[in-house]
């Protein structure tokens, strides 16, 4: 076993009262945890089963879990956990509604509730996702106001929320988020169930402190106080999860709130270069809202390569050269970290179609298509086959954009006449309407797979799609995935739900191609944090790109550097750093001034 440094050896010795260990990327952050647990055991002669550890992810929990017995694999006890775990048991041992919504049911329930308030028109794949994520924000940060966000009003926003929320009660069911607002509810309102659970766990320790929301803090303080036996390890500069209530600020309320803390700082880096070490600490600096560290890396060297393209075409193209030029093995250790899910799918894409191996499924359902086409595709089929409705109407009537209104649909059905006398004063509407109503005609005739590329050539879908793609990549990867759509339509023949029989593809689908793959990792930044690869790329590092630009306030933005930190951090020996200067483009702002001219 290696030996701990000084300041390691101070976190694993600590035994009673809190204690605040501010551990930097590469910094042995497990290890000292794991050897926290046994110093408890061993040498304090803690009862293991009074220890609990709470992690941020399952996999985080298994993987410390099984560490723990690799070291200690007679003494069992230590209960290993996620904070919605935790919480599951709490409430299911308290006698409380432990019956999860599937995730299905949940997508289905926001349908329900977006039809009775008459917004059936926004019921598509991305809108329902949008409200999952705003919902969950309003549980999990109650002290926001709820802001008006672009497809819902404030007052639209509440009364979702209200109606969702009612039926979970009804149906004595609970939603993910509910798990943690329900524990944090029974604890504060029932003091014997408080008191057995601060009997039960004497020691408790949080690994990736930084990514607790005030819900979950609220929990910690309530199973340590009044002793305060509470471990906590995190760091602030890797708190990216803003969206989900995380924040760096709870980091520096909780020396507030537990003013006799020690506080340890784990600032050297055994993972990375010292130039790679070095690159990560100046970007960070300029984050305000931060403790201020010292970075000490222990290891010299790390390359950094930064290289400027005139188009995305080159780029992709040098990456491509770079990752063909690599061994299997080196192929295993090397990363692309990407900022947001539409790229890596960009990304997989394009490696697969190179040869290139790509970790993950081969081809599963979350990387099949652009889920958009599949909304826009089910809407034409369902008006053509399932009674003309306005919201299948809605759904494709401006793809590509014929500046028709909702205002103009009066009915449920969807009548021509009703159009006509809206436009009855504008000769080139009235001509365009009709010749849509014309091409509905013959569509409705065809066969689903006929009516589909019908759809999509004389009814101008491709040309759409041209217009949406943000180069001609981009433009292929949509054609393709369109032209495995329509193919599956070969095997519709009416009579049920197009959405339903979509569905009941796609799900088929995904199971006959899930074969586990070895190869390079395409990951987004959120993704990668915690792993780590002797080699990382970063492609597109452009202004607008990352910084994204919709972060307008000095939070948003500071976030956007900590993820770009994060990404930089998980590379060992080699950073490969891309941008473009296509279509005006330039390297992201965040690195503005640092990087050497001979890089």
């Amino acid at each position: 076993m290696k030996r701990p440094n000084k300041s390691q050896e101070q976190a694993i010795v600590h035994l009673t009262g809190p204690a605040q260990i501010i551990a930097g990327p590469g910094s042995g952050k497990t290890f000292t945890i794991i050897q926290h647990i046994l110093y408890l055991i061993q040498h304090y002669h803690i009862d293991p089963h009074q220890i609990l550890v709470i992690t941020y992810t399952n996999a985080a929990a298994k993987e410390m879990k099984q560490r723990y017995e690799t070291a200690m694999p007679t003494v069992k006890g230590v209960c290993f956990g996620t904070f919605h775990g935790i919480c599951y048991q709490i409430l299911r041992r308290s006698g409380g509604s432990c019956t999860l919504i599937r995730e299905q049911d949940k997508r289905k329930l926001f349908q329900t509730i977006l039809g009775n308030l008459g917004k059936g028109e926004k019921c598509t794949y991305d809108r329902i996702t949008d409200l999952e994520i705003l919902v969950s924000r309003m549980k999990n940060v109650p002290e926001e106001i709820c802001r008006e966000q672009a497809a819902f009003s404030r007052e639209e926003l509440l009364k979702i929320r209200a109606e969702y929320d009612h039926y979970l009660r009804e149906q004595e069911l609970l939603d993910f988020d509910d798990m943690i607002v329900e524990c944090l509810k029974l604890l504060k309102s029932s003091a014997p169930v408080l008191e057995r659970y601060r009997q039960m766990f004497s020691y408790v320790l949080t690994d990736e402190f930084q990514d607790v929301n005030s819900l979950q803090y609220e929990i910690l303080k309530l199973l340590t106080l009044p002793a305060g036996n509470l471990f906590v390890v995190g760091d602030d500069d890797q708190a990216i999860y803003g969206f989900r209530g995380a924040a760096p600020g709870i980091m520096r309320q909780f020396t507030e709130d537990f003013k006799e803390a020690e506080q340890i700082w784990l600032t050297d880096n055994y993972r990375s270069g010292s130039a790679i070490v070095n690159l990560a600490g100046r970007v960070i600096s300029r984050n305000r809202n931060r403790f201020e560290k010292e970075f000490c890396p222990t290891k010299e060297g790390g390359k950094i390569t930064v290289s400027c393209f005139d188009t995305r075409m080159e780029e992709e193209r040098m990456l491509v050269s770079c990752l063909s030029s690599f061994s299997r093995n080196e192929k295993l250790e090397t990363a692309i970290i990407l900022r947001t899910n539409r790229e890596v799918m960009q990304y997989t894409e394009l490696l697969r179609k190179e040869g290139i191996e790509v970790k993950g499924k081969c081809n599963n359902k979350g990387d099949l298509f652009h889920r958009f086409m599949m909304e826009d595709i089910t809407a034409f089929l369902g008006y053509l086959y399932e009674g003309k409705k306005r919201k299948d109407f809605i759904g494709f009537m401006n793809k590509p954009n014929r500046f028709l209104t909702r205002s103009a649909l009066f009915s449920e059905k969807v009548k021509l006449e009703e159009l006509e006398r809206y436009y009855g004063k504008n000769p080139s509407m009235l001509a365009q309407i009709r010749q849509l109503f014309r091409q509905l005609e013959i569509a409705g005739g065809l066969s689903p797979f006929l009516a589909v590329a019908f759809f999509r050539k004389t009814m101008k879908y491709d040309a759409y799609l041209r217009e949406k793609a943000e180069n001609e990549r981009q433009y292929q990867v949509l054609m393709r995935q369109c032209d495995e759509l329509q193919g599956c339509f070969k095997n519709y023949h009416g009579g049920g739900s197009v959405r339903n029989f979509l569905e009941l593809w796609i799900s088929g689908r995904g199971k006959d191609i899930s074969q586990d793959q070895e190869g390079v990792s395409v990951i987004t930044m959120h993704g990668a944090k915690g792993l780590e690869f002797d080699r990382v790329f970063l492609p597109d590092v452009n202004e607008g790109i990352i910084p994204e630009k919709s972060c307008l306030t000095e939070n948003a933005l500071e976030e956007e550097r900590r993820l770009l930190y994060v990404a930089i951090t998980r590379a060992k020996n080699e950073l490969y750093i891309y941008y473009t200067k296509e279509r005006g483009r330039k390297l992201s702002s965040f690195l503005e001034g640092l990087i050497p001219p001979h890089l």
